[in-house]
């Protein structure tokens, strides 16, 4: 008997657990938006630099101006003067600001173009790099106190964010903004995540995870949308419209329904009641028997921290570093009150759980580092999620750049991933997860090459299109490539390390998405030249998979003899 029973009991899809799954996909859009929205209010329309009247006025008389030939260019103006026939010619920057054609947008409000270009493109690296901090940060709070707190103060902390970014005047707390509403989406979208997949038993989680990614495609194109309808008004409205998207997180707290998993693990039992009567009450089920189920687990819990007590039969407090020999006896008596009132079948339940629990190993992240094969296995999954996170980010974020119109290209990008979760939910199982990684990484990396070499070669629009078409089909290898590392990278640690394990995977994505924002400057440069780093290294880095394991149909390791025996198959293959 586990939580999953409970859900079963429950039912799988029960009206409850799905109301709530609905409510958790309403929240994506905003989480979606901290990075990707800068493709629309940082866009960088036609400009030139302004007359710089006051240099002229000071640095020539009025007899030479009426012979000159002013030339404004982007990022310096040319001033040409012919005097007996002989042509001066001086280069001034651009002291008194620019011109720009469209709208507001961030680079005209504050002059991030030529020489500042790149601070725009640090505002988006900043958010990334709170989306590190926030990954690190509020995973740790929400396993300590709980999945719902840290869903709503974030969600209403991110939607202030964006609120006030939309209003601020200044650059420097405008970037500032941009780093906290990047620390506080992830600390809500990888607990919404969690959360989730924890009011599901485990044969519904392939379900969760495809309507998940379906969802998330769909809230990354409604960026576009939003950008679209206020494309002609200042970004200040985009941006404000982003934030009021998140306006129902003020309910969140009274939305939302803790995990019943982290309350039972917790030893949060009463409100673990709370939430099966609720939960039964709305999927019209009879509450009495399941509620039987959770005192059987109640007592393999209690059990658990009996056999974790010191010889003399004392347990440590985990609140007050304690040992605590009382609290200890009364929970035995419990537990004992409880395992008597089952039969027999149960107590070799409750064995098999703490005979499971026996071989679980006691790791720390020290120990990818002091074995060789776990060691080996992890360096190649990061240089993997840094490829994915590089040509991910990196594609997203050059649409603006991209021929044709930046709204729709933007769009195709989001939804192209739906078919790639179609594809992966068919190839995952029935030829593994290196072959599928494999087949993705190869059409996101002949796709991108193919795409770099026409525009490199032909500059007609007959030429754009098939560009724009190829481009596309990269970036669906590269999110089928994404889904499947997703799913493969926990499958190589063990139990006591997969959390971490898949966590500092993700850390190497987060890096190469603080490069990334420069991809587009790059490609202002050198139109082709982003697709030829992001296809080639999708190319190459399947070599990486020579070395690593395949999981597909095998149980997840529990302990590093485990995962020796995963290497030990492979090299026997060979």
């Amino acid at each position: 008997m586990d939580v999953d029973d409970i859900l079963r009991s429950l039912g799988k899809y029960g009206r409850f657990q799905v109301w709530q799954f609905i409510y958790h996909q309403l929240c994506q859009p905003s989480i979606a938006y901290p990075v990707l929205i800068y493709v629309f209010i940082g866009h960088i329309y036609d400009f030139r630099c302004k007359i710089p009247t006051e240099h002229i006025s000071n640095n020539y008389n009025p007899g030479e101006i009426d012979n000159a030939t002013i030339i404004q260019q982007q990022c310096d103006v040319i001033i040409k003067i012919n005097q007996s026939g002989k042509v001066l010619e001086e280069k001034v920057p651009c002291p008194n600001g620019y011109e720009f054609s469209g709208p507001e947008t961030t680079a005209s409000e504050w002059g991030l173009v030529c020489g500042s270009e790149s601070l725009g493109s640090l505002t988006t690296t900043v958010a990334v790099f709170g989306q590190m901090v926030g990954a690190g940060l509020f995973t740790a709070l929400a396993d300590k106190y709980g999945r719902l707190l840290i869903c709503y103060t974030n969600f209403i902390a991110m939607s202030a964010c964006y609120v006030i970014a939309a209003v601020v005047p200044w650059f420097s707390v405008f970037t500032i903004l941009r780093f906290f509403t990047g620390v506080f989406s992830q600390g809500i979208g990888l607990t919404m995540v969690t959360l989730s997949l924890e009011i599901f038993p485990a044969e519904s989680r392939g379900l969760v995870n495809f309507l998940g990614s379906i969802t998330w495609a769909l809230a990354l194109s409604s960026t576009a949308l939003i950008a679209y309808l206020l494309r002609e008004f200042s970004w200040r409205y985009t941006m404000l419209a982003s934030g009021l998207v998140g306006i129902h997180s003020l309910a969140t707290r009274w939305i939302l329904q803790e995990s019943p998993r982290w309350l039972i693990a917790n030893r949060k039992y009463e409100e673990a009641r709370e939430w099966i009567k609720r939960a039964a009450k709305w999927n019209k089920k009879d509450a009495s028997n399941i509620l039987a189920d959770l005192e059987l687990i109640i007592a393999r819990n209690e059990m658990k921290v009996i056999a974790s007590s010191h010889p003399d039969g004392s347990t440590l407090n985990k609140t007050t570093g304690v040992n605590s020999a009382d609290d200890a006896t009364e929970r035995k008596e419990e537990s004992e009150k409880l395992v008597c009132n089952n039969d027999d079948s149960n107590h070799e339940q409750i064995e098999k759980g703490l005979e499971s629990m026996d071989k679980e190993e006691n790791l720390t992240i020290l120990d990818i580092f002091r074995h060789r094969q776990l060691l080996i296995a992890s360096l190649l999954m990061w240089i993997i999620w840094f490829v994915n996170g590089l040509a991910y980010y990196g594609i997203f974020l050059t649409s603006g750049t991209m021929s044709g119109n930046m709204y729709l290209n933007f769009f195709l990008n989001g939804i192209v991933e739906i078919p790639s979760v179609f594809l992966f939910m068919f190839t995952i199982d029935r030829y593994g997860r290196k072959a599928t990684c494999v087949m993705f990484h190869v059409i996101a990396g002949l796709c991108l090459c193919a795409s770099a070499l026409l525009m490199y070669l032909s500059d007609t629009p007959v030429a754009n299109g098939f560009v724009q078409a190829l481009t596309f089909a990269g970036k669906f290898g590269i999110s089928g490539s994404y889904l499947t590392i997703f799913l493969y990278t926990p499958e190589i640690y063990p139990t006591n390390l997969r959390v971490i394990g898949t966590g500092l995977a993700s850390l190497a994505s987060r890096i190469a998405g603080m490069i990334s924002p420069y991809a587009g400057m790059f490609g202002t440069y050198i139109p082709w030249g982003p697709g030829v780093v992001f296809g080639s290294l999708a190319v190459l880095v399947n070599i990486l998979f020579l070395w690593l394991p395949e999981t597909t149909g095998k149980e997840l390791p529990n302990t590093l003899d485990d995962l020796n025996k995963f290497f030990e198959t492979k090299d026997k293959k060979k």
